[in-house]
């Protein structure tokens, strides 16, 4: 029961922080919410992007503050888990690359510049998620160098977020882009590139 409380609040902020993000990220709400004022309308992505951070705050207090239990005597590989989370930063900047950054972010002036058509350039020619592969890759090499409770369990949870929220995103996208997008699907893989 010790074990459970100490860790329960890891699990419950990623619970609030996927709850209140995949909402605000729904059409509905969004359509709703921007009907309120020209000024949301146009600033709706900042604003999203901007809850975003602050209801995440809570998950890294958690992490930051629940014991440290390690699963087996291994005590981690700090060199191994920066390679890998070296991997996972430069994995998705480049990622990052196939993206229009203002539009990404939320910038108003993007508005105009919206794209009209499913992206397939850099990395989204090999997997339809690179920003997610490069940030599971990142939270997989901090497990390596912290092979604790309460990183395995942040781990798993931003896991089970990012496959949950793939789902609602893909759903969104055959919206969107229609046969392109399920043609797209067919042949490129979600978050691994086929070998």
């Amino acid at each position: 029961m010790k074990f459970m409380t100490a860790y329960l609040p890891i699990v419950l902020t990623w619970l609030v922080f996927g709850g209140i993000h995949s909402i605000t990220a729904g059409s509905r709400f969004k359509q709703r919410f921007q009907s309120v004022s020209p000024f949301i309308q146009r600033y709706y992505r900042l604003l999203y992007n901007g809850l975003s951070v602050l209801t995440f705050l809570p998950v890294l207090v958690a992490l930051n503050v629940a014991p440290v239990n390690f699963l087996s005597a291994w005590p981690g590989s700090a060199w191994v888990g920066n390679l890998v989370v070296g991997m996972g930063i430069l994995l998705g900047l480049f990622a990052l690359k196939s993206y229009n950054l203002a539009e990404f972010i939320g910038w108003p002036a993007s508005q105009a510049t919206r794209a009209e058509h499913l992206q397939q350039l850099g990395l989204l020619r090999y997997v339809r998620h690179p920003l997610y592969s490069a940030t599971i890759l990142a939270i997989g090499g901090v497990v390596v160098q912290h092979p604790d409770w309460k990183h395995v369990l942040f781990g798993l949870s931003a896991f089970l977020y990012i496959r949950i929220g793939i789902h609602f995103e893909e759903k969104k996208l055959v919206r969107t882009f229609g046969d392109a997008y399920i043609r797209y699907r067919q042949r490129t893989p979600m978050l691994i590139p086929a070998i």
